[in-house]
């Protein structure tokens, strides 16, 4: 497979027009994910590429900016390294590419971990398309430091004319055949990358909904130490958490209930609202609220339910009909002993 590019520089010798190429990609991903909410389709096209190709290429092109790389050869007798040339083909650079995106993307992410911003979509965006931006930028300087027959470069624009001699080698038809088998299964595994993400489930966005009570000794929240009893005369209280990882902003509300079950535990024979609240969230912001229990009932074995539902609720919210519930038991209210 070859590349040839010699000659007089073309403009594209002169113009790091593939760089161009990544930085724009990088760039359009960033504006298609803020400003436009349609177009799927488009928007996983450019998206597969941006994360798939785009930072392994600009990080390739930083480690070989000329046509040939040289490498360690041999060691002579007085130990000093003989440097062999070696060309890199169009394809050995996608290839390259591809894989390099693969490690640079998970990376980006481990360290975006320990950020205040955390892995989220958004910071994680703008993380890969600056890392991109920037790698793309020291490739081009390190490629217009070479001479333009030195330098690497798409010398046409005619793509398909370009491909096709790229890939074909008349005289080794062998080499031709593994060139078209390695041509058609990065297509087929970039597709299918493209594939997966515009047809993910929703299964992976969800909302992690939770109650917690307060550590005695440090007062933190945990996922323990709930009031166990209510009384009239003394105020009781658990921290409500929400986490939206739905992947865009949602609207939450929250109802509060008190709930009386039979003696088999199974049917509810009485109920009252206590509480309700709403709050709206970016995708990966959070909220913990502390909210007070009102004692409307007496009594043992009371079920203290929140309900969550996204948007409005019905007008009659139950577990069945919420998006997330949690729960915890009570004893109901009765007259603070202290304060009689």
């Amino acid at each position: 497979m070859s590349f040839d590019t010699r000659g007089d520089p073309s403009p594209a010798d002169r113009l790091p027009l593939d760089l161009l190429v990544v930085t724009f990609v990088s760039l359009a991903t960033l504006v298609l994910a803020a400003f436009w909410t349609g177009g799927g389709v488009v928007r996983t096209g450019f998206g597969v590429v941006f994360v798939v190709f785009c930072p392994g290429y600009a990080l390739v092109s930083v480690l070989f900016p000329g046509r040939t790389s040289h490498v360690p050869n041999r060691l002579s007798s007085i130990r000093e390294r003989r440097m062999s040339p070696v060309v890199i083909s169009g394809l050995e650079r996608v290839v390259a590419s591809i894989a390099a995106s693969v490690v640079l993307v998970p990376l980006v992410g481990f360290f975006a971990h320990y950020t205040r911003w955390g892995v989220r979509p958004t910071a994680m965006l703008l993380a890969v398309a600056g890392l991109t931006v920037a790698l793309s930028a020291v490739a081009a300087v390190r490629r217009l430091r070479l001479l333009p027959d030195d330098r690497f470069g798409v010398a046409s624009l005619a793509l398909p004319q370009r491909l096709a001699a790229w890939v074909r080698e008349p005289d080794r038809p062998a080499r031709t055949a593994l060139n078209v088998f390695l041509v058609v299964g990065l297509v087929g595994a970039i597709a299918g990358i493209g594939l997966a993400a515009a047809t993910a489930t929703s299964g992976e966005r969800y909302t992690e909904f939770y109650l917690l009570g307060d550590d005695p000794d440090t007062g933190n929240g945990v996922a323990d130490e709930y009031p166990e009893r209510l009384t009239i005369d003394g105020g009781a209280e658990v921290r409500v958490g929400i986490e939206n990882r739905e992947a865009d902003a949602q609207s939450y509300t929250v109802v509060a209930q008190l709930q009386r079950l039979d003696d088999d535990g199974e049917r509810i024979v009485e109920r009252v609202e206590i509480d309700r609240f709403t709050a709206r969230l970016e995708p990966g912001e959070s909220i913990e609220q502390r909210r007070a229990i009102a004692p409307e009932m007496d009594g043992e074995e009371l079920r203290l339910v929140y309900l969550l539902y996204i948007d409005a609720p019905p007008t009659d919210p139950n577990a069945e009909n919420a998006y997330r519930s949690v729960h915890v038991w009570v004893d109901g209210a009765e007259t603070d002993a202290a304060g009689e």
